[in-house]
């Protein structure tokens, strides 16, 4: 599944959602 959205999204795409939930993960564990 994670193939398929970074073939549809691109390199920039997943590097942004891999970005984004590593800040999401940084908030929820800094609690």
């Amino acid at each position: 599944m994670f193939v398929f959205f970074s073939n549809r999204i691109g390199c920039l795409g997943s590097i942004l959602i891999s970005a984004i939930l590593t800040v999401i993960l940084l908030l929820i564990f800094s609690r």
